[in-house]
C-alpha cells in the first residue's frame, strides 16, 4: 500500500450528477475510491485535504460544492463503507 491518508469528499450540484467527475478530477487509481452515497466518496491518497479540493474545484461550477475531509479515526457499520477495503487502508 501505497502512503496516503483517509479522505471523505462530498460534493454537490443543483443541475447535474457529479460521479463522472470524482474519478477524473482525483486522478487515483479506482481502488482507492470508494462511492460511499450520492456524491460522497471515500478516497485513499497521498494528496493534501486541500490538494483534492483545488483538484475538485477546477471542474467545478458556479453554485456546485466540495468538502474534503481528513481522517485520523474512523467506524463504519452496514454495507456502504465496505470494511476489507477500510481494513486495507490503515485501520
Amino acid at each position: 500500500m501505497r502512503p496516503g491518508s483517509l479522505k471523505c469528499v462530498a460534493v454537490s450540484s443543483p443541475g447535474r450528477s457529479l460521479a463522472d467527475v470524482m474519478p477524473a478530477a482525483l486522478g487515483e487509481p479506482a481502488d482507492d475510491a470508494r462511492r460511499l452515497f450520492d456524491g460522497v466518496w471515500l478516497v485513499y491518497c497521498g494528496a493534501t485535504a486541500a490538494e483534492v479540493r483545488d483538484r475538485l474545484a477546477a471542474h467545478l461550477i458556479e453554485g456546485e460544492s466540495a468538502f474534503v475531509v481528513e481522517f485520523e479515526r474512523w467506524s463504519g457499520s452496514g454495507p456502504a463503507p465496505d470494511r476489507h477495503w477500510l481494513l486495507a487502508r490503515g485501520h
